[in-house]
C-alpha cells in the first residue's frame, strides 16, 4: 500500500488525538458527514493512501487530469485535543483487500497515538425515516453507555457490521488496544446521499466534542463543500463508477 506525505506527524506532538473515519457506503451517509467537518474545522491533509484493492480505474477532472482512487487523513489541531479524519473514494472490493487496508489504517491511527476510533456510517433500513436515530456498537461497554447518552442514539443489538468503517475500530482495539466505536444512522438503502442522517451524526459529534458546525450546510449545494471536492480531488461515487459495476461496500 502506498502512501503520499504532505505534512510529518508525529506523536509526540498530538494532544490526546481522536481519529473519527468516514468512508463512502450507503448514501454516503458517513464521507459526507467526515467532509463536512474537515470543511468546517479546515482541517489540514497530511497523507494520502493508494490501496492496491480499489477498483481498477482513475478519476480525470473536469480539466483533463487524471488520478487514481485513494484515501486521505487530515489533521485538526483543537483547543483541548487533536483529531485525525480519514475518509476516501472507495472501499477495497474483496474481503482480503477490505482486512488488510482497515489493519494498516488502525496501524497509522496508533503510530498517531489514537486514543479512540469513531467510524461514522449507516444504519440501512426499508423506509425513509423522519428522525434518523444512531444505532451505536462500540469495543466496551464502558465507551458505549458513554455515547448511547445522547437523545439520539440507541443500542446496535446484535447483527453484523460491513466494510471498513466496522473493522477499522475493532482492529484498532484488536492489536492496539485503541478503543473503538461505530456510529450508524438510520437511512433508506436506495438514496444515493442522505444528508439528513449525516447531520445527526455530526450533532453528536459536536455535542461530544464542541465542534459548533453548522449542520444546515451538510449538502453539495454549499460553495465550501463544492470547492473541497474540487481542492483535494475527491469525486462523488456515481462519477467514478465503473459501468455496468454495483459497488460492494455496503456502511
Amino acid at each position: 500500500m502506498r502512501t503520499k506525505i504532505y505534512q510529518e506527524v508525529k506523536r509526540e506532538n498530538l494532544n490526546h488525538p481522536i481519529a473519527i473515519v468516514g468512508l463512502p457506503g450507503i448514501a454516503r451517509v458517513g464521507k459526507l458527514a467526515v467532509v463536512r467537518m474537515i470543511v468546517e474545522l479546515n482541517a489540514k491533509r497530511i497523507m494520502d493512501i493508494f490501496p492496491y484493492d480499489y477498483p481498477a480505474w482513475i478519476v480525470v477532472g473536469k480539466n483533463g487530469v487524471a488520478r487514481p482512487l485513494k484515501s486521505s487523513i487530515f489533521l485538526y489541531k483543537g483547543k483541548d485535543r487533536d483529531f485525525l479524519f480519514l475518509t476516501g473514494d472507495a472501499q477495497p472490493l474483496s474481503p482480503v483487500g477490505l482486512h488488510k487496508y482497515s489493519k494498516f489504517i488502525a496501524q497509522k491511527f496508533h503510530e498517531f497515538g489514537c486514543e479512540l476510533i469513531i467510524a461514522l456510517a449507516a444504519y440501512s433500513m426499508g423506509r425513509v425515516p423522519e428522525q434518523p436515530k444512531i444505532h451505536v456498537a462500540a469495543t466496551s461497554e464502558e465507551l458505549l453507555k458513554q455515547f448511547l447518552d445522547h437523545d439520539n442514539a440507541v443500542l446496535f443489538n446484535g447483527g453484523t457490521i460491513t466494510g471498513a468503517n466496522g473493522l477499522i475500530p475493532t482492529y484498532g482495539k484488536v492489536y492496539y488496544g485503541i478503543d473503538g466505536v461505530v456510529l450508524l444512522a438510520e437511512t433508506y438503502e436506495n438514496l444515493k446521499m442522505d444528508p439528513k442522517a449525516s447531520e445527526v451524526l455530526v450533532n453528536l459529534l459536536n455535542d461530544k466534542f464542541s465542534f459548533q458546525i453548522d449542520v444546515s450546510k451538510i449538502n453539495l449545494n454549499d460553495r465550501r463543500l463544492r470547492e473541497f471536492f474540487e481542492r483535494i480531488d475527491i469525486e462523488e461515487e456515481e462519477k467514478i463508477e465503473e459501468p455496468g459495476k454495483e459497488r460492494t461496500y455496503i456502511t
